[in-house]
């Protein structure tokens, strides 16, 4: 298992009709991490057995119910193992394996929550999603106090201990900002580190709807973990 006895983390890559990147994706975290697992969120094109191919403990949902699902059934599994650390990684391709050592080496450093960020170089993203991002930044910086950069960004290194504090109810891509806002109060030390993104790879999120919606839900879940708290 990749790291040493303080410092153990694990890849959970959430996965919908992939097949033809997800054996690359888990190819190139296997180099990094000791532990790979990916949730085959209701596939029916061989994106399970593309995963396992390459080295991957794979979770198969009987149907698909979004990136949130997939994400909640892997950490209930990761997280009642001995990993320190957990790395979310989209399996289509967009995040680059190569750029995890980076956000690894920061959350060895210290950092409990650490978000890749695409935004370190503005010019090799979509107008689009660049602006959507940026709206979407603005609302969560208000509402957790951190200065989020591209919190959109589904590349992350989260230690296993905050995760645990966290009790998640999103279904779909909000998932993201529902981890980031009922984490802030518990955030030790934040961190964005540049990544780079593959544009071109097939992609289910869609910039200005999501962003909207996430952002609208993003309202929901700070007053629903502040009536809890």
């Amino acid at each position: 298992m990749s790291g040493d006895l303080l410092f153990v983390p694990a890849a959970l890559v959430p996965a919908y009709r992939c097949s033809s990147t997800v054996g690359g994706v888990v190819r190139g975290l296997r180099a990094h991490v000791g532990e790979v697992l990916v949730v085959d969120d209701g596939s029916r094109d061989g994106t399970a057995d593309g995963a396992r191919a390459a080295g991957a403990r794979v979770l198969e949902r009987p149907k698909n119910g979004g990136k949130g699902s997939a994400l909640r059934d892997g950490l209930a599994d990761l997280l009642m193992r001995e990993f320190t650390h957990v790395a979310f990684v989209d399996a289509d391709g967009q995040h680059d394996p190569d750029d995890l050592p980076a956000l690894l080496a920061t959350a060895r450093g210290g950092a409990d929550f650490v978000i890749g960020s695409r935004l370190k170089d503005a010019a090799t993203m979509p107008a689009k999603n660049y602006w959507a991002n940026t709206i979407g930044d603005k609302v969560l910086s208000r509402m957790t106090g951190l200065p989020v950069e591209d919190g959109q960004s589904g590349y992350r290194v989260i230690a296993a201990g905050l995760l645990r504090q966290l009790r998640l109810r999103a279904e779909r891509y909000s998932i993201e900002n529902e981890i980031l806002i009922k984490a802030a109060p518990r955030v030790r030390r934040f961190a964005a580190v540049p990544v780079r993104t593959i544009y071109g790879a097939r992609s289910h999120y869609r910039p200005f709807r999501d962003t909207w919606i996430t952002s609208w839900l993003s309202v929901y879940y700070k007053t629903l973990d502040s009536d809890a708290s």
